[in-house]
Protein backbone atom coordinates (compact mmCIF):
# COMPACT_ATOMS: atom_id res chain seq x y z
CA UNK A 1 0.00 0.00 0.00
CA UNK A 2 1.50 3.19 -0.77
CA UNK A 3 2.51 5.85 1.81
CA UNK A 4 0.38 9.03 1.50
CA UNK A 5 2.61 11.76 1.34
CA UNK A 6 1.39 15.37 3.51
CA UNK A 7 0.47 16.56 0.10
CA UNK A 8 -1.86 14.16 -0.59
CA UNK A 9 -4.38 15.87 1.91
CA UNK A 10 -4.61 19.18 0.56
CA UNK A 11 -5.41 17.41 -3.10
CA UNK A 12 -7.87 15.04 -1.41
CA UNK A 13 -9.92 18.41 -0.07
CA UNK A 14 -9.58 20.04 -3.93
CA UNK A 15 -11.38 17.14 -4.98
CA UNK A 16 -14.18 17.16 -2.88
CA UNK A 17 -14.82 20.45 -3.46
CA UNK A 18 -14.93 20.14 -6.98
CA UNK A 19 -17.74 17.61 -6.51
CA UNK A 20 -19.03 20.53 -4.24
CA UNK A 21 -18.89 23.03 -6.73
CA UNK A 22 -20.29 20.85 -9.72
CA UNK A 23 -23.43 20.53 -7.36
CA UNK A 24 -23.81 24.29 -6.81
CA UNK A 25 -22.93 25.08 -10.70
CA UNK A 26 -25.75 22.72 -11.44
CA UNK A 27 -28.29 24.28 -9.09
CA UNK A 28 -27.02 27.92 -10.09
CA UNK A 29 -28.16 26.88 -14.00
CA UNK A 30 -30.82 25.55 -12.71
CA UNK A 31 -32.03 28.94 -10.80
CA UNK A 32 -30.05 30.96 -12.65
CA UNK A 33 -28.57 32.45 -9.26
CA UNK A 34 -25.69 34.30 -8.85
CA UNK A 35 -23.75 36.90 -7.16
CA UNK A 36 -24.09 40.41 -8.01
CA UNK A 37 -21.02 41.66 -10.02
CA UNK A 38 -17.87 42.47 -8.12
CA UNK A 39 -19.35 42.16 -4.65
CA UNK A 40 -17.62 41.50 -2.35
CA UNK A 41 -19.92 42.20 0.74
CA UNK A 42 -19.29 38.26 2.03
CA UNK A 43 -15.12 38.58 2.45
CA UNK A 44 -15.37 41.92 4.30
CA UNK A 45 -17.24 39.99 6.85
CA UNK A 46 -15.52 39.86 10.36
CA UNK A 47 -16.89 36.56 11.26
CA UNK A 48 -15.90 33.83 8.40
CA UNK A 49 -15.09 31.08 10.53
CA UNK A 50 -12.66 27.79 8.69
CA UNK A 51 -11.06 24.61 9.71
CA UNK A 52 -7.23 24.42 9.15
CA UNK A 53 -8.10 21.32 6.92
CA UNK A 54 -10.50 23.58 4.69
CA UNK A 55 -7.46 25.94 4.32
CA UNK A 56 -4.63 23.23 2.89
CA UNK A 57 -5.00 23.64 -0.40
CA UNK A 58 -4.88 27.36 0.04
CA UNK A 59 -1.65 27.63 2.25
CA UNK A 60 -0.04 25.05 -0.41
CA UNK A 61 -0.96 27.71 -3.52
CA UNK A 62 0.19 30.70 -2.03
CA UNK A 63 3.78 28.48 -0.88
CA UNK A 64 3.78 27.54 -4.38
CA UNK A 65 3.50 31.39 -5.27
CA UNK A 66 6.32 32.08 -3.27
CA UNK A 67 4.09 34.67 -0.79
CA UNK A 68 3.93 32.86 2.41
CA UNK A 69 5.76 35.94 4.11
CA UNK A 70 3.76 38.26 2.75
CA UNK A 71 0.54 36.87 3.55
CA UNK A 72 1.73 36.01 7.19
CA UNK A 73 2.78 39.53 8.01
CA UNK A 74 -0.45 40.86 6.25
CA UNK A 75 -2.29 38.32 8.54
CA UNK A 76 -0.28 39.60 11.41
CA UNK A 77 -0.91 43.54 10.72
CA UNK A 78 -4.95 42.73 10.96
CA UNK A 79 -4.67 41.15 13.80
CA UNK A 80 -2.60 43.79 15.39
CA UNK A 81 -5.81 46.09 14.12
CA UNK A 82 -8.20 43.88 15.77
CA UNK A 83 -9.66 42.64 12.17
CA UNK A 84 -10.91 39.61 11.15
CA UNK A 85 -11.79 40.01 7.74
CA UNK A 86 -10.27 37.98 5.15
CA UNK A 87 -6.64 38.64 3.98
CA UNK A 88 -7.38 37.82 0.63
CA UNK A 89 -9.82 39.96 -0.10
CA UNK A 90 -8.61 42.77 -2.85
CA UNK A 91 -10.68 45.35 -2.80
CA UNK A 92 -11.49 47.54 -6.27
CA UNK A 93 -12.96 50.47 -5.61
CA UNK A 94 -12.35 53.19 -2.29
CA UNK A 95 -15.06 51.77 -0.17
CA UNK A 96 -13.97 48.10 -0.01
CA UNK A 97 -17.71 46.89 -1.23
CA UNK A 98 -16.25 45.60 -4.65
CA UNK A 99 -13.44 43.26 -5.00
CA UNK A 100 -12.75 39.78 -5.58
CA UNK A 101 -10.69 36.64 -3.38
CA UNK A 102 -6.79 36.61 -4.47
CA UNK A 103 -6.78 32.77 -4.21
CA UNK A 104 -10.45 32.24 -5.71
CA UNK A 105 -9.97 28.56 -6.99
CA UNK A 106 -8.18 27.61 -3.46
CA UNK A 107 -11.00 29.37 -1.27
CA UNK A 108 -12.43 27.64 1.68
CA UNK A 109 -15.56 25.68 2.11
CA UNK A 110 -17.48 28.37 3.49
CA UNK A 111 -16.39 31.07 0.70
CA UNK A 112 -17.55 27.98 -1.89
CA UNK A 113 -21.24 27.56 -0.22
CA UNK A 114 -22.08 31.04 1.09
CA UNK A 115 -25.07 32.73 -1.39
CA UNK A 116 -25.77 28.98 -2.99
CA UNK A 117 -26.37 26.22 -0.20
CA UNK A 118 -29.53 24.87 1.83
CA UNK A 119 -29.52 23.91 5.20
CA UNK A 120 -31.32 20.61 6.97
CA UNK A 121 -33.28 22.33 9.82
CA UNK A 122 -34.42 20.14 12.87
CA UNK A 123 -37.45 18.86 11.51
CA UNK A 124 -35.24 17.06 8.47
CA UNK A 125 -36.43 19.31 5.50
CA UNK A 126 -34.54 21.97 4.09
CA UNK A 127 -34.45 25.91 4.02
CA UNK A 128 -32.43 27.89 1.10
CA UNK A 129 -29.40 29.71 2.80
CA UNK A 130 -28.31 33.07 1.04
CA UNK A 131 -27.15 36.68 1.34
CA UNK A 132 -29.14 39.68 1.87
CA UNK A 133 -27.51 40.59 -1.24
CA UNK A 134 -28.88 38.06 -3.85
CA UNK A 135 -31.72 38.32 -1.78
CA UNK A 136 -32.47 42.05 -2.80
CA UNK A 137 -31.15 41.89 -5.94
CA UNK A 138 -32.73 38.07 -7.67
CA UNK A 139 -36.06 37.77 -6.58
CA UNK A 140 -37.43 35.83 -8.99
CA UNK A 141 -34.38 34.14 -8.62
CA UNK A 142 -34.65 33.25 -4.68
CA UNK A 143 -38.62 31.95 -5.47
CA UNK A 144 -37.20 29.53 -8.44
CA UNK A 145 -34.45 28.19 -5.71
CA UNK A 146 -36.93 28.08 -2.90
CA UNK A 147 -39.52 25.75 -4.99
CA UNK A 148 -36.51 23.66 -6.42
CA UNK A 149 -35.63 23.12 -2.47
CA UNK A 150 -39.12 22.09 -2.01
CA UNK A 151 -39.57 19.67 -4.29
CA UNK A 152 -36.30 17.75 -3.27
CA UNK A 153 -33.81 19.62 -5.89
CA UNK A 154 -30.93 20.55 -4.02
CA UNK A 155 -27.54 22.59 -3.67
CA UNK A 156 -25.10 21.40 -1.55
CA UNK A 157 -26.51 21.56 2.15
CA UNK A 158 -24.00 23.08 4.65
CA UNK A 159 -23.88 20.37 7.45
CA UNK A 160 -23.51 17.18 4.33
CA UNK A 161 -20.55 19.58 3.00
CA UNK A 162 -18.84 20.51 5.94
CA UNK A 163 -19.00 16.35 7.04
CA UNK A 164 -17.86 15.61 3.65
CA UNK A 165 -14.62 17.52 4.29
CA UNK A 166 -13.88 17.12 7.80
CA UNK A 167 -13.91 13.44 7.58
CA UNK A 168 -11.36 13.76 5.47
CA UNK A 169 -8.52 14.16 8.05
CA UNK A 170 -11.02 14.85 11.40
CA UNK A 171 -8.05 16.09 13.92
CA UNK A 172 -8.23 19.38 11.55
CA UNK A 173 -11.60 19.33 9.88
CA UNK A 174 -13.64 19.92 13.13
CA UNK A 175 -12.60 23.10 14.87
CA UNK A 176 -13.48 25.87 12.72
CA UNK A 177 -11.19 29.19 13.54
CA UNK A 178 -11.44 32.65 12.35
CA UNK A 179 -10.61 32.70 8.75
CA UNK A 180 -7.42 34.13 9.02
CA UNK A 181 -6.32 32.09 12.01
CA UNK A 182 -7.37 29.18 10.51
CA UNK A 183 -4.72 30.36 7.22
CA UNK A 184 -2.02 30.90 9.81
CA UNK A 185 -2.00 27.76 10.79
CA UNK A 186 -2.25 26.18 7.73
CA UNK A 187 0.75 28.07 6.66
CA UNK A 188 2.32 26.57 9.55
CA UNK A 189 1.74 23.15 8.25
CA UNK A 190 2.56 23.58 5.31
CA UNK A 191 5.73 25.16 6.24
CA UNK A 192 7.16 21.90 7.39
CA UNK A 193 5.80 20.08 4.34
CA UNK A 194 7.32 22.32 1.72
CA UNK A 195 9.68 21.24 -0.42
CA UNK A 196 12.03 23.50 -0.17
CA UNK A 197 12.07 23.14 3.81
CA UNK A 198 12.62 19.08 3.58
CA UNK A 199 15.76 17.13 2.95
CA UNK A 200 16.32 16.04 -0.83
CA UNK A 201 15.98 12.59 0.35
CA UNK A 202 12.00 14.01 1.71
CA UNK A 203 11.32 16.00 -0.67
CA UNK A 204 12.32 13.46 -3.56
CA UNK A 205 9.56 11.28 -2.20
CA UNK A 206 6.76 13.66 -2.87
Amino acid sequence: MKKESPLDLPRNVLAAYAMLDDEALRFQGLTRLSCPPGCGACCRSQTVEATVLEVLPLAQEIFRRGEEDHIADAIEGKEKEGRFDCVLYQADDDTGTQGRCRYYRFRALVCRLFGFAARRRKTGDFEFSTCRRIRESSPHEIRRAETAIANEILPPVYQDAFFRIAVLDPARGFRRLPINTALKEALIEMYWTSPRHLTPSQASSF
